[in-house]
């Protein structure tokens, strides 16, 4: 608690910092166009309700879903239970209140769409012919807000999006969204991917450099089947190459590779590997190489500790990203199904943002 603490006066500064950013968010729901219309959809369903829960659910899932039988099961799983009702009239909004009625109705018809008890003939009509309409409805509606999430389908529709922020003196870090790799095909896969990323990127960069220009981040377990300690030596042997000729390439263009963050259990390998990459002859005098850190992970002061130590044994900088953490779900459900004393991060969100500005003042004391 108090390596977060805030002087007063930096405290005072933060706040109002914080009071404007809110309050320039919260005046883009009366403008025009997209960002206007999910900025008010967004503050109505608030993350904190089941509702809102359900919408980022389906913004997540529904743009990844191919066919319309699993996007239909979707929908009736998360639409069905929520209470839209105490939402209609209470935004400004139209569109909100377009969509919240629109919840409302699919929610109470998917919500009946399997009982046998339906007795007026009209909600029998609705119930054959309406499902493709809240299909597209809600597709469309979550594809809306998915596009204020996801950069681009592609690199390249990605890097055309971001022109205009990094003209305002935005940077960006690259990420292509996928699970990790499964076979051998799927890593490779995955390499050819990461391969084709790092060109688009370098020539958008067009040399300016690591700091100024856009990077890429590469999740290690995608390029590898069994990115596991148990595989330790395979994984040295069969992944590390991959990792090195990535980084290689995007040496070439002097743009950032970061090394994204994984689960708990994977910390340490992943550490070896970034350690071995740090001392890797091919790369001596390049500081292209990153990192990110999860807040919300127990141990993040101490990783910070060991990458300080590897910079400065390898004769380097290395780039750092601090993020709060991705993978909370899963790392409660492990250590309860593995019967653990405790949790390798911490068990609420305030804890988090506790830990994420102590571990950021921990980091801007060693620039």
């Amino acid at each position: 608690m108090e390596q977060a603490r805030l002087s007063p006066p930096v405290a005072e500064q933060a706040h109002k910092l914080a009071y404007q950013l809110a309050e320039k968010l919260r005046n883009q729901k009366s403008a025009s166009g997209r960002a206007g219309m999910v900025q008010g959809l967004l503050q109505e369903f608030s993350l904190s309700s089941q509702e809102g829960v359900a919408l980022m659910c389906l913004a997540e899932a529904l743009l990844r879903i191919p066919d319309k039988a699993t996007r239909d099961a979707l929908i009736r799983d998360k639409i069905s239970n929520g209470n839209w009702q105490s939402h209609i009239g209470r935004s400004p909004s139209l569109f909100v209140n377009a969509a919240t009625w629109g919840l409302l109705f699919t929610g109470r018809l998917v919500s009946t769409h399997n009982e046998a008890n339906l007795s007026r003939s009209l909600n029998r009509i609705i119930g054959k012919s309406g499902e493709p309409l809240i299909r597209k409805g809600v597709d469309m509606a979550m594809r809306l807000m998915g596009e204020q999430f996801v950069t681009g389908e592609t690199i390249a529709q990605a890097l055309a999006n971001a022109r205009k922020l990094e003209e305002k003196g935005f940077r960006y870090s690259y990420d292509m969204l996928g699970e990790a790799a499964l076979t051998a095909a799927d890593a490779q896969a995955y390499m050819v991917s990461y391969q084709q990323a790092i060109h688009a990127i370098g020539k958008a960069s067009n040399g300016r450099g690591i700091y100024e220009g856009p990077g890429i981040s590469i999740k290690l377990s995608a390029l590898h089947p069994r990115y596991s300690r148990a595989q330790y030596d395979r994984v040295m042997e069969e992944l590390y190459p991959r990792l090195k000729s990535l980084t290689l390439l995007a040496r070439q263009y002097d743009i950032g590779l970061n090394i994204d963050a994984e689960e708990a259990d994977r910390l340490e390998i992943s550490l070896d590997l970034l350690e071995k990459l740090c001392f890797e002859p091919e790369l001596a005098g390049w500081n292209g190489i990153g990192f990110v850190i999860q807040a919300y992970q127990k141990r993040c002061p101490l990783v910070i500790d060991y990458l300080v130590d590897l910079a400065s044994r390898s004769r380097r900088r290395l780039m750092i990203r601090l993020v709060k953490g991705a993978y909370w779900d899963s790392e409660i459900k492990r250590a309860q199904m593995e019967g653990l004393e405790g949790y390798p991060v911490y068990t609420r969100k305030v804890y988090t943002d506790v830990s994420y500005l102590a571990c950021a003042k921990k980091t801007a004391r060693r620039p």
